[in-house]
């Protein structure tokens, strides 16, 4: 069910990453082990990856420097764990140039100041020390974030429910689905509160599992 998020998604009003894996069905692919939304926890848009070398953010910084407008930037965080890949003031750059968030396979840092400017990045979690910016593995090749093969321009749909990734050439189709599905859920919603059950609207019979009621 539509879990009333914001944010601009590509070609489309917002949806929810239930209803984006949903629709897609086997299409879809989910990532895993990223725990830590920081700023708005939304995010839509097609992947630009990059992959980091070991303590180092110096891919993120080319990532973000040349993504276009809407997009994800998804990257690998090259195994680092004591330093923040991503902070404070390269999320004010990538705000104002337009990109649409950041799923990185990594720590991040600043997190109060990501929060207050909104901008959405789901991580694996923080820490506090300064990244290096001498190496780049990969910027624009397809990545292994949350176990997941990302390649560029794959759609990424993220919220509290999770990280959805979805083929790009899938995408309008299972966008046009999920906003189906999401209107199909809003009638259902409707009949709900006009005294049905959920149950009898899905045509599931209960009946072989219901206690009898005391006489």
């Amino acid at each position: 069910m539509s879990s009333q998020q914001t944010g601009n998604p590509q070609d489309g009003p917002p949806l929810a990453a239930p209803q984006a894996a949903q629709a897609a069905g086997g299409r879809a692919r989910v990532m895993t082990g990223l725990t830590l939304f920081t700023g708005r926890r939304y995010l839509c848009g097609p992947a630009f990856t990059a992959a980091c070398a070991p303590g180092d953010n110096l891919a993120v910084q080319a990532a973000v420097y040349q993504a276009p407008a809407g997009s994800v930037i998804v990257c690998h965080g090259g195994g680092t764990t004591t330093a923040g890949l991503f902070g404070g003031l390269v999320a004010a750059d990538a705000a104002a140039h337009g990109l649409a968030g950041l799923v990185i396979e990594g720590p991040v840092r600043d997190t109060d100041d990501i929060d207050r400017l909104g901008f959405p990045v789901l991580s694996t979690g923080t820490a506090p020390a300064r990244a290096a910016k001498a190496a780049v593995v990969s910027i624009g090749q397809p990545v292994l974030v949350g176990g997941v093969l990302v390649s560029p321009g794959d759609q990424v749909v993220a919220d509290r429910d999770g990280a959805v990734v979805i083929p790009a050439a899938d995408w309008p189709a299972v966008r046009d689905e999920a906003a189906a599905l999401a209107a199909r859920e809003e009638q259902v919603l409707a009949r709900i509160a006009a005294g049905e059950r959920l149950a009898d609207i899905n045509g599931l019979d209960l009946t072989p599992y219901l206690v009898p009621r005391p006489s």
